[in-house]
């Protein structure tokens, strides 16, 4: 075969596993977009943006996260996108943000997530510089009682950052954004590859 039948071969089974995907999104439950109400936006990203809504019918708020399926194509991240609804989908904890919904129209996916009303806990280290250390030790053991929980189920977080903590209305933390996470990590050399956010890599890793 020819380097040029390879790369048609290799073009082919790329579209395949594209299709494979998309078709997997199947909606969940019978909610559509029509069933909220937008209140306003509450984050932005370069895949979509995520909306305060509310459901109409119980009145409830929800985070509904919203990503475009040309741009999940087009940076490769099919498969970081199905985990992450496999991780949503699978996970009850605490600590860890509850997806309530899923659903898709023919250009966008549709997650819809627990509101946490206390925003991000980057926000409160901005304001106040510092925690006090009985505030450090409550927001660190929420933390570590989610990713231990994580790795019960042997899945990798891989993108542990104050923007992807959220506060609820009780004040307890809520992990969100599975967009890097890798499941089905058993062993130490099961994940490999170099991931997260540059501000908080170590000065070796960059």
């Amino acid at each position: 075969m020819t380097q040029d039948a390879i790369m048609e071969n290799n073009q082919k089974q790329i579209q395949q596993y594209e299709q494979a995907v998309m078709e997997k999104v199947k909606e969940t439950g019978t909610c559509s977009a029509k069933d909220f109400k937008t209140l306003s936006v509450i984050g932005k990203g370069s895949y979509g943006k995520v909306l305060l809504v509310e459901k109409k019918d119980t009145k409830k708020m929800y985070a509904l996260k919203i990503l475009k399926k040309e741009e999940i194509l087009k940076r490769n991240q099919y498969e970081h996108t199905m985990d992450e609804r496999r991780i949503l989908e699978s996970v009850s904890h605490g600590f860890i943000v509850q997806m309530d919904y899923a659903f898709q129209s023919d250009k966008k996916l549709f997650f819809c997530l627990e509101y946490c009303p206390g925003g991000e806990l980057f926000f409160y280290l901005s304001q106040i510089g510092r925690f006090k250390q009985d505030a450090a030790k409550f927001y660190a053991a929420n933390i570590l009682l989610a990713l231990q929980h994580l790795h019960g189920l042997n899945i990798l977080y891989r993108d542990l950052k104050p923007e992807n903590v959220l506060v609820d209305k009780e004040g307890y933390i809520k992990l969100t954004d599975f967009g890097l996470s890798k499941m089905g990590i058993k062993g130490q050399k099961d994940a490999k590859s170099l991931c997260g956010t540059a501000e908080y890599l170590s000065p070796e890793m960059l």
